[in-house]
């Protein structure tokens, strides 16, 4: 998981509009007071909902990959906001697309053994004004 996660956070800080890249530690989810993380961030959580034996020392890993993307910005998008303030609000989502091409069919021999490939993009609502995208990716590992 170490390597995986270094590898990813080394892909996604090259992307030039995100700032910050860490483990989900579930940063997003104190809600009375700013997380502790400079936005645009992504917070990625590595999960291995499934496992098969290779040899006595080797399994092939499913891994599932969240990754997270976190804005502190977001101004009106409703049919009456002018031009200028609609496309600053709307970064949101050439961020969101500028990660997915970063992660999108990536293979490495070295660490990721298949191509990383989306499974979903989720828009959750919340009550502050933090606005969030969560993106599912699947992939193998031998582990």
């Amino acid at each position: 998981m170490k390597e995986l996660f270094l590898y990813l956070r080394a892909k996604i800080m090259a992307i030039p509009t995100i700032n910050w890249v860490d483990l989900d530690k579930g940063q997003l989810n104190q809600y009375d007071s700013r997380p502790s993380i400079d936005f645009p961030a992504v917070l990625l959580k590595i999960e291995y909902p499934s496992t098969s034996k290779i040899s006595r020392k080797q399994q092939q890993c499913n891994v599932l990959i969240t990754a997270t993307l976190a804005f502190d910005f977001m101004d009106d998008t409703d049919s009456i906001t002018e031009e200028e303030p609609l496309s600053k609000s709307l970064q949101v989502y050439d961020i969101a697309s500028q990660l997915h091409e970063t992660l999108q069919g990536h293979i490495d021999n070295a660490i990721i053994r298949s191509p990383m490939d989306r499974v979903n993009l989720r828009d959750p609502n919340r009550v502050d004004t933090i606005k969030v995208i969560t993106q599912t990716y699947r992939t193998k590992i031998i582990g």
